[in-house]
């Protein structure tokens, strides 16, 4: 008998998935991916010539010291994982257009997807999770040019309860 767990960043990666399918912004999709929060640091630079094709991007930031599981039985977790969802923007934007151009019009839709895929994946055992949201408008943007010109949301869900499946 074979068992096929699925772990968090598999499950997150599926609720990314259906918020893109559902997602329809002059067809660019959200770009997934998952690891350290020095990790989306590092991908977030300047260093490449697909800057378009990353963004907008969703990242689970996957590192030991913030994704502990708590076991509530055989099968079941609890996780509080942090996202970030960021895009490019303008350097010459002002706070108020970028919440207008970029926050509300690409950053919170993705949000509000991801949130209602979590609320109906199969392997999310409960709607009782609390989330926090921290707007970046300016994240990561450096004068001297070394990171992407981003806006960001941060957010953590806290006590996602999971079920594994076999």
């Amino acid at each position: 008998m074979s068992i096929d767990f699925k772990y968090f960043p598999d499950v997150f990666a599926e609720i990314v998935a259906s918020a893109r399918a559902r997602y329809d912004l002059d067809n660019v999709l959200p770009y997934f991916e998952y690891g350290t929060y020095f990790e989306l640091l590092e991908a977030c630079q300047l260093k490449d010539n697909n800057q378009l094709a990353k963004y907008p991007l969703v990242w689970l930031v996957w590192d030991a010291s913030e994704n502990k599981e708590t076991w509530t039985e055989e099968y079941i977790y609890t996780i509080s994982p942090r996202v970030f969802i960021a895009t490019l923007t303008s350097l010459d934007q002002t706070t108020a257009d970028r919440y207008t151009n970029t926050m509300k019009a690409v950053l919170y839709p993705i949000f509000a997807l991801l949130t209602y895929e979590i609320d109906y994946h199969e392997n999310i055992g409960s709607k009782d999770y609390k989330t926090s949201v921290n707007d970046h408008p300016f994240w990561l943007n450096n004068d001297d040019g070394s990171f992407d010109v981003l806006s960001a949301i941060e957010l953590k869900f806290e006590n996602l309860l999971l079920i594994k499946t076999i």
